[in-house]
């Protein structure tokens, strides 16, 4: 969908679907919630909604757990009004007042039973829907529906296990799938009305918001789920053999392995990038405007072995390796090179990594060295992260065979002569066991393949984002957090793509004390934001032990005197307003941070307010509920008349 022309700075708001709820919502936020939170965000000059994805996520809360790049997520559907609904509106209703007064969102329980009903509803109408022209044209005319629907119908048949531990229909072929589709047509084709219910609500919403001169914004994550039905039906576009994931970084000595396959881009441009420009176009049928999840992914990919657990063993893919033979070059033997990438120990080594646990440990996870007979090195079928942390080890002697394993400089890739840099080799003990000339030898070997990785990356980078950025007409913006490539902003400027700016993360951190960029220098092509889901809101922010309030209450916004120890509406407001003030072309703070403007709704503990935690798993992620339902914020005339002073000061700025 077209954005339209942009004549002022925009001024949005970011809130998850499944975070709303209405008189109307059952359980959880739906697509036909967003109609009279439109409205709210028009009343205060709020030009743009941000949402998260809304995929068929099955019973996982995750919105990036997707088990589909195609298909709606069924829980956001709105049961009563579809056909035949009002026969089970006792049911409906019974389920509307089970999570009414429930501050979270359970989601895996409400996605359950809303299925349950759904399925009520599709068998009492199956002799109607099995006739419905407009149903039978709708699943023609997308081609991604019947293969979802099979793999649906057989998770569900499977327990709701993953494809890969079926014991049959695990390599479908097209032949294969329309015999299914045949053979089970009824549970198939309740996959499929569902996906043509919640198509046709969100679209209605969607065109709701679009007559009322709102923009919605989605969220296309660059990953699939390996349990999803695209890497079921086209495994072609695929890799299985590595993870995505992150490399390390100040929040995560290890890195993060996300646990979705990596892509088989050779393949995908071969068909002319058709899948990606197929998902894009689907998405248009909705947004004006789309968020790339992991840009940077993009350029380059941080691709994890297979049966590694962290992100600390993976290597950026595409990159240029240390070969073989410019070691050899440089005057390293094979034998060293081979050392560099596996190390191996004598008695005393292993002994000061693991204590008195040494002699235990030889006999259980490592060998000798052929042809030494006081060298030891991992076992095969112990050389890996997943063989130690499923081993039956105590966690202290787990975690000293990890630190073993991560000793090295080099991690294997593709082909066997390729060597890529472990992340922390600078300071990995093996180093240091070369002699002084060697490790200044092999540091400006590892410093200068580093540098020659950005032609690279440029016009992979370039080549791919192209495709996305000239497919649709909606704005493109892209999530560029994260260890940042020095082309990133070059190819996202050429390309006309937004970057993001979180403003606690904008900062020159190569410079002394790491200052604050001013909001005013941010590029006009970005979003600017005070939050977003994987972070604290500004009430959590101000709480946070690690956080210098002072240093961005004197060196940042210019506040004489000390930072409060606690944020007050009117304080909330001067933040806003500071972020307000910025250069980007959108500014879309989350909904929470706005309802902090108001002390209606201010939480006993502002960790409830987080959408996420990363590297966290529990019943805390993934559960946001505004504290007050639509029609409670619709009512607020004092907060909106706030929320609207601030965007008309934002508004009237020139945008020249």
């Amino acid at each position: 969908m077209r954005y339209g022309e942009i004549s002022s700075f925009q001024s949005g708001v970011a809130v998850p679907v499944f975070s709303l709820h209405s008189q109307d919502s059952v359980g959880i936020g739906e697509f036909l919630d967003l109609v009279p939170f439109g409205a709210w965000a028009k009343k205060c000059g709020l030009s743009i909604i941000q949402i998260l994805p809304v995929n068929d996520t099955g019973f996982e809360s995750s919105p990036y757990s997707a088990r589909s790049a195609f298909a709606l997520n069924p829980a956001f559907i709105r049961l009563q009004i579809i056909h035949g609904a009002e026969d089970f509106a006792k049911e409906i209703s019974a389920l509307q007042k089970k999570f009414a007064a429930d501050p979270k969102v359970h989601y895996s329980e409400i996605a359950r039973e809303k299925r349950t009903i759904l399925r009520k509803i599709f068998d009492a109408n199956y002799a109607m829907l099995e006739k419905n022209v407009a149903l039978t044209k709708w699943i023609e005319a997308n081609p991604w529906v019947k293969p979802y629907a099979v793999y649906a119908m057989l998770k569900e048949k499977n327990g709701e296990s993953s494809w890969r531990s079926w014991k049959e229909e695990q390599n479908p072929t097209a032949l294969r799938l329309s015999t299914l589709f045949r053979k089970s047509r009824k549970d198939a084709l309740f996959q499929c009305w569902m996906q043509f219910e919640a198509e046709g609500q969100f679209k209605i919403a969607s065109n709701k918001l679009t007559e009322m001169g709102v923009r919605l914004k989605g969220d296309i994550p660059i990953l699939i789920n390996e349990d999803s039905a695209d890497v079921w039906f086209n495994r072609q576009y695929f890799s299985l053999d590595d993870r995505a994931g992150a490399p390390p970084d100040m929040f995560s000595y290890s890195g993060q392995n996300w646990g979705f396959p990596t892509y088989r881009w050779d393949v995908i441009e071969s068909e002319n990038f058709k899948w990606w420009k197929d998902r894009l176009a689907q998405a248009s049928k909705f947004y004006h405007a789309y968020r790339i999840d992991h840009v940077l992914g993009f350029f380059r990919i941080w691709a994890i072995p297979q049966n590694e657990r962290t992100g600390i063993l993976g290597h950026f893919s595409p990159a240029i390796p240390l070969t073989l033979e410019a070691l050899s070059a440089a005057g390293f033997k094979k034998e060293t090179v081979e050392y560099l990438q596996r190390p191996n120990y004598s008695k005393d080594q292993l002994r000061g990594f693991l204590g008195g646990e040494t002699d235990r440990c030889i006999g259980k996870f490592f060998e000798l060295l052929p042809y030494s007979s006081d060298r030891y090195v991992f076992k095969k079928d112990c050389d890996c992260e997943s063989a130690i942390i499923d081993s039956d080890e105590e966690q202290s002697v787990k975690d000293a065979l990890l630190k073993v394993q991560w000793n090295r400089i080099f991690v294997p890739g593709t082909p066997a002569n390729a060597y890529y840099p472990f992340w922390y080799w600078y300071n990995a003990p093996v180093l240091g066991t070369l002699p002084s000339n060697e490790q200044k030898k092999l540091s400006d070997l590892l410093h200068a393949n580093e540098a020659a990785q950005e032609n690279l990356w440029y016009a992979n980078g370039k080549k791919l984002l192209s495709v996305l950025a000239k497919e649709t007409d909606m704005v493109v913006c892209a999530e560029d957090l994260g260890a940042v490539p020095h082309c990133v902003p070059t190819v996202l400027r050429e390309l006309q793509i937004n970057s993001l700016r979180v403003e606690r993360w904008a900062r020159n951190w190569d410079a002394p004390y790491q200052p604050y960029y001013e909001v005013s220098e941010y590029p006009r092509l970005s979003v600017s934001t005070t939050s977003v889901h994987d972070t604290s809101t500004l009430l959590g922010l101000w709480q946070e032990g690690d956080f210098d309030k002072n240093l961005f209450w004197k060196h940042h916004l210019y506040f004489e005197g000390d930072a409060p120890q606690a944020l007050t509406p009117d304080l909330v407001k001067l933040l806003i307003r500071n972020i307000f003030k910025s250069n980007s072309l959108f500014c879309i703070p989350p909904i929470q941070d706005y309802l902090a403007l108001s002390s209606r709704w201010t939480p006993a503990n502002p960790n409830d307010e987080r959408v996420n935690t990363p590297g966290t798993v529990g019943p805390q992620n993934w559960a946001y509920k505004m504290p007050c339902s639509l029609e409670e914020l619709a009512d607020n005339s004092a907060l909106s008349a706030e929320i609207s002073n601030l965007t008309s000061e934002r508004t009237n700025r020139s945008l020249r």
